[in-house]
């Protein structure tokens, strides 16, 4: 059915899992109930979520490393009943401070926050199955129906979860789940199997690019990759073409699932086109995306897109990331596409700086290879840059920080970036 690590899950140990969990004292004491789940396990994990929409019941996905106190203040926010931590023995009860009202049962997440506070977002399993169904849709239509996916992002989190091992499991793929974080035995049991489709978020796949490119030319290429969680830097998206048949860029947001997958992107923004079951609103310039769906949501994207003519979409940047100098717009991943193509830059990101007088400023934070200088850097972007997208501020640094989902949080920079 599914394997973790190098541990084989057949179809009758899960069933015999899932029947024993659902005797547990949190399934036997309440009906219609919201559930949360905080654990690293994945065969745990997976095993609630089925059982739990099985019960036609609620869920609430926290990261497994959430401290105790955080994981129980999250699931009385978010409603839940019982919080089961870590293993199913420690199911906690959970104090529901108000009534959760009519919600259809579903999935519930909490919103990465890299642009603000924390929202609960749920999505009704029907528009899950939705999902499913659209998100296999373009694998097979594209001939990676029978491809093997080999997860190496949480299944805490949609992406690894519902479009990596839901989405497996119905089209009768076997997954493997790898939970090890060594990046040596990560790419040995991606190269066990003989299609791999990798999921891994862009700072995993810069981890683990040195280790591919370490291996003999003999050796065979990667199968696929899809990337999801942030985009992919102009500079990773060229290395891993070198290394891959088949690069896969992944779009969406909590509230809306999967909206696209750009399978064979055509350049580094690629987004691809928008499933079956989900329209957006975008233009030929750039504007903010609106998801919309058949049940009746419409959903800002808080990302600044464009829609070529043949119908694929294209990012621009988040819309909360706008860097406004002296009443002129700056988009970031313009500056960052500018210095990335300067040799030895590793990876870049720019954000909103401030200033006492004249307001927004432009900060770049970089890692690079080698010795280069911040006058090397400004001579490199006052070659094609106006004068106002010039980075005022530049930092060098050993690594971009990053959220533990593996995003880059503007909002944490702008709070906690130094200048260099």
């Amino acid at each position: 059915m599914f394997i973790v690590n190098d541990r084989l899950i057949t179809q009758e140990a899960f069933s015999a899992r899932v029947e024993q969990y659902s005797q547990l004292e949190p399934f036997l004491a309440v009906e219609s109930a919201r559930y949360a789940i905080c654990a690293s396990d994945a065969e745990m994990v997976i095993a609630l979520v089925e059982l739990i929409r099985a019960r036609n019941d609620s869920v609430l996905l926290l990261y497994g490393d959430t401290p105790l106190e955080s994981a129980l203040e999250r699931a009385a926010e978010a409603g839940c009943c019982w919080l089961f931590y870590g293993t199913v023995q420690d199911a906690y009860r959970v104090h529901i401070p108000e009534d959760t009202g009519d919600a259809p049962p579903s999935l519930y997440q909490f919103s990465s926050g890299t642009t603000g506070g924390a929202k609960l977002i749920g999505r009704s399993w029907i528009e899950v199955n939705e999902e499913l169904n659209a998100y296999n849709q373009v694998l097979l239509a594209h001939g990676l129906g029978e491809a093997e996916p080999v997860i190496l992002t949480s299944i805490t989190h949609s992406y690894g979860l519902i479009t990596g091992v839901l989405s497996a499991l119905l089209r009768g793929a076997v997954p493997l789940i790898c939970q090890n974080t060594n990046p040596k035995y990560m790419l040995q049991r991606i190269m066990s199997r003989e299609r791999p489709l990798v999921y891994a978020v862009p700072a995993l796949l810069q981890t683990l690019l040195p280790w591919l490119q370490a291996r003999k030319q003999k050796e065979k290429r990667l199968y696929a990759v899809i990337s999801s969680g942030a985009p992919l830097s102009m500079n990773l998206c060229q290395m891993l073409r070198e290394h891959t048949d088949c690069l896969i860029q992944q779009y969406g947001c909590t509230e809306a699932g999967c909206v696209s997958l750009a399978v064979g992107m055509v350049s580094f923004d690629d987004l691809g086109k928008p499933f079956s079951h989900i329209q957006v609103q975008a233009a030929s310039y750039p504007t903010e995306m609106i998801f919309s769906t058949k049940h009746g949501k419409l959903i800002p994207s808080g990302d600044l897109g464009t829609e070529a003519p043949d119908g694929r979409l294209r990012f621009i940047g988040r819309l909360d990331d706008l860097i406004n100098v002296s009443g002129l717009k700056v988009h970031p991943l313009e500056v960052e596409q500018m210095i990335a193509r300067m040799e030895g830059i590793q990876e870049v990101v720019v954000y909103r700086g401030a200033h006492p007088v004249s307001g927004d400023t432009v900060h770049a934070m970089i890692v690079a290879a080698g010795s280069i200088t911040r006058e090397q850097v400004l001579a490199w972007c006052q070659k094609s840059l106006p004068a106002y997208k010039v980075p005022s501020v530049i930092e060098f640094v050993h690594e971009i920080p990053r959220l533990p989902s593996g995003k880059i949080s503007r909002k944490l920079l702008i709070q906690g970036g130094t200048g260099c």
